[in-house]
């Protein structure tokens, strides 16, 4: 995991947050034009360089809003939203930076650069390495405007607040991305096992139907084999539940390693498999499962039935699992560990 994927997981987490932060910088740059235009002295030239910063990064603003809006609402797309934060803080941090200088040339203090280095930092989780050297380089670029161009001798108390503001603000960046990638990879283990059969430990019919639409938005061509065993009730029945399960299992197993990892729990008995051989070959495999099932040393024969469907024509997922569990019905009607293919719509 890099800090890419922690900033994703920041944006989509705290989209409205982060959107509202973004709004709040637009509104205050707004009131401080209106203001600026009716108090500013624009006879000095710091307030005109003021002035025209706040143009600036309203301009800046609003075009992350709009980007930020578009990435992630319309076109899904969150390495753009990713690029567009990195690049608005950015600006924003060096933007506080000039307005602070200005500020100190005034004979104020870089309030402005504490708070937006602070907001920032609250906000949105950046890598710690890019917002400690943003920030440091932006407060040099600062200090250097201050002591060259504005002549001014700041004290040794002024260097020394500003190095211990920069200690507080970088520990709390890297909480806040410690923190933000525990989440990570917690929802990642959460999303991997909601994805998994707790007993036969294949996928399940969430990730299946995941997988399935993915497919179909690649229009992609596979072969869907939807299988079930066959006589399975008469096994718990019979052997208990418990030998019915570790018939499952080892259902399960035989497919995977037959098919490889796309092979799915459907539900109860029944198991689908997505291939990307003709299905030909997928029934060609399931009758040699067949085969090997009737040679292990068990009181009770072992094996499935399965009904098979080509899609090539970019179908609906839904259409597809229909066209399988046909032909699953008639292989059963016919016998038991046949396989049909569906040949007809």
């Amino acid at each position: 995991m890099n800090s890419k994927d922690v900033l994703k997981t920041n944006l989509k987490k705290y989209q409205n947050e982060y959107e509202a932060f973004l709004l709040l910088i637009a509104v205050l740059e707004i009131a401080m034009i209106i203001y600026g235009s009716i108090f500013f002295n624009f006879q000095q030239d710091r307030r005109i360089f003021y002035f025209c910063s706040y143009f600036v990064l309203l301009f800046f603003t609003c075009a992350a809003i709009a980007v930020n809006r578009s990435s992630i609402m319309i076109r899904n797309d969150m390495d753009l939203a990713v690029t567009n934060a990195y690049v608005y803080c950015f600006i924003l941090i060096f933007w506080s930076a000039f307005i602070s200088a200005l500020d100190i040339m005034g004979g104020g203090y870089p309030i402005t650069h504490m708070t937006i280095l602070a907001a920032v930092g609250g906000v949105i989780t950046l890598s710690p390495l890019f917002y400690f050297c943003t920030s440091v380089l932006s407060a040099v670029c600062m200090l250097l405007f201050v002591v060259y161009a504005g002549k001014i001798a700041l004290p040794f108390s002024f260097y020394l607040n500003y190095v211990i503001f920069f200690v507080v603000m970088f520990a709390v960046s890297v909480q806040n991305y410690l923190s933000v990638k525990e989440q990570y990879i917690l929802n990642e283990k959460l999303e991997k096992w909601a994805g998994i059969d707790t007993l036969t430990q294949v996928f399940n019919r969430r990730s299946m139907n995941q997988h399935m639409d993915r497919l179909n938005a690649e229009s992609a061509c596979y072969t869907f084999a939807l299988l079930d065993v066959d006589n399975f009730k008469s096994i718990n029945d019979t052997y208990g539940h418990k030998e019915g399960d570790q018939s499952l299992i080892e259902i399960a197993k035989i497919l995977c390693q037959t098919f490889g990892s796309d092979v799915f729990r459907f539900g109860g008995d029944e198991f689908a498999v997505i291939s990307y051989d003709q299905p030909s070959m997928v029934a060609d495999k399931i009758s040699d499962i067949n085969n090997s099932l009737q040679g292990r040393n068990s009181p009770y024969l072992l094996q499935v039935c399965s009904g098979i469907y080509y899609n090539d024509c970019g179908d609906d997922p839904r259409k597809v699992f229909d066209y399988a569990d046909t032909a699953l019905y008639e292989a059963k009607q016919r016998g038991k560990a046949r396989s049909v293919i569906y040949t007809s719509k």
